[in-house]
């Protein structure tokens, strides 16, 4: 992970535990940073291994429902023994639950890097920047992402306060960064902001940003897309 990823990172799981005053905002230090960050990311863990124990246990309650209900266990009563699962489109469904769980159980050993990575001075001045300027044109960042996720879909006025918090935040750093950090790629920016909403929220996250972001680039720096 690079410094710049880093700081992107940082930033955007930082934001909802930060104030929403802007004068406020503006004023932040690196320790008050670091103390967000490390707020969020212990809900962020304690809320997927929850998820994780929870996909866990529903499979093990599928594969003993099986068994105990197999004709080859009937006439048993004290142990179960293993049985074929005929119905592999049933069985495909609980690996993909544990690949899921996998996954999120993975993004969550790899929180540890951020701290570490919070406290080096290339990355500590790219996540200033990107919240001195936030902070400072937080008014202006927000009407380019209503306006370009409403260009995505007229029929759905969105508005951010109906935006799923994770891509609200994805949306606003990589808009700033498209407004203010003129040096960094068009590329980068967008690519960095979809992996970190599939890292952090899935597909359909992915999805939501990797569309808004078109019309976002073409808005702040007249410029398709080619996401």
């Amino acid at each position: 992970m690079n410094n710049r990823t880093a700081a992107r990172e940082i930033v955007i799981l930082a934001l909802p535990q930060l104030p929403k005053d802007n004068t406020k905002l503006s004023k932040i230090g690196f320790e008050e940073i670091v103390l967000s960050l490390s707020r969020s990311l212990s809900d962020y863990a304690k809320k997927n291994i929850t998820s994780v124990s929870s996909d866990l246990q529903r499979i093990e309650k599928f594969l003993l429902n099986i068994e105990i209900e197999h004709p080859d266990n009937e006439a048993r009563t004290s142990q179960i023994s293993p049985v074929l699962i005929p119905n592999t489109e049933v069985l495909r469904g609980q690996v993909e639950a544990i690949k899921s769980a996998a996954t999120e159980l993975f993004n969550v050993l790899e929180l540890p890097e951020l701290v570490i990575q919070s406290g080096q001075k290339p990355t500590l001045e790219y996540a200033m920047q990107l919240l001195d300027n936030y902070a400072e044109s937080k008014e202006k960042v927000n009407e380019i992402i209503e306006q370009a996720a409403q260009n995505r879909n007229k029929d759905k006025k969105w508005k951010l306060n109906r935006m799923v918090r994770l891509d609200r935040d994805i949306l606003r750093i990589a808009t700033t960064e498209l407004l203010f950090l003129k040096e960094t790629p068009t590329e980068v920016i967008c690519d960095e902001a979809v992996k970190i909403a599939d890292k952090y929220g899935g597909d359909e996250s992915k999805k939501f940003v990797n569309g808004v972001l078109r019309d976002v680039v073409e808005l702040t720096r007249g410029q398709k897309a080619a996401l």
